[in-house]
């Protein structure tokens, strides 16, 4: 993001909006780790703006559930502990297994196929990706879920949490084994083909085990027990 597209319309929606957006970017991307500070006379003067629209985008990232506000201390990046994951992922269980159930009675037999195609291949290692590569292909197969739910409410409701899902699961992206990545693989395939059969009641099962598998996996990393395998 660059200076010249601050130095317009100061203090418009805009403005704070692109500050917003570049300061979520810097979190989710890794940019910015769990308990870093973002100084807002940092931020104003890296991105040549004043410090009002900054403070507005970081009142909305608190609301978004990405960044803690505390007096005296300012802003930083939001940190979990293994409390409040759980309580994001007993949400996220019950969101998505709703939306797996609702997409497999309204998708076609098609409609996950690049997905299913990317998942076999990481399991029989003709596909090779990276950790963030993996996630962010987990990221997609997550929100074609949601959408081919074709329920708003859902819809709307998984948008309001994916970030903080996105942030929490950024943290196992070292965590996680090559045994673990391709059990991720093996899962989504699972879900995907139950949807694309039209199983809704399979399709929901296997994705509030999924959930719950690596909410069980976070669990573990936060509370600083032996890595798992």
């Amino acid at each position: 993001m660059t200076a010249t597209k601050h130095s317009r319309g100061e203090g418009g929606t805009r403005k704070y909006e692109a500050i917003r957006q570049e300061l979520r970017a810097r979190i989710l991307s890794g940019h910015y780790e769990p308990g870093h500070p973002i100084p807002e006379r940092v931020i104003a003067d890296e991105l040549a703006v004043s410090r009002v629209p900054v403070r507005e985008a970081l009142r909305q990232l608190e609301r978004d559930g990405l960044v803690s506000i505390v007096a005296q201390r300012g802003a930083q990046v939001r940190q979990f502990s293994a409390e409040n994951m759980q309580s994001l992922y007993q949400a996220r269980e019950a969101l998505e297994g709703m939306a797996a159930r609702l997409a497999a009675e309204r998708v076609d037999e098609n409609y996950l196929e690049p997905f299913m195609a990317q998942f076999k291949g990481l399991i029989d290692r003709s596909i090779t990706m990276d950790p963030a590569e993996e996630s962010a292909l987990g990221n997609d197969f997550h929100d074609a879920i949601a959408q081919g739910s074709r329920n708003a409410t859902v819809i709307e409701l998984l948008a309001t949490i994916h970030d903080r899902v996105r942030l929490c699961r950024r943290l196992t992206y070292g965590h996680a084994s090559p045994s673990w990545a391709r059990r991720a693989a093996e899962e989504h395939l699972t879900i995907a083909q139950a949807i694309s059969r039209g199983d809704a009641d399979g399709a929901e099962h296997a994705m509030r085990t999924h959930v719950a598998t690596w909410a069980g996996f976070l669990r573990t990393h936060l509370a600083g027990d032996s890595p798992l395998p």
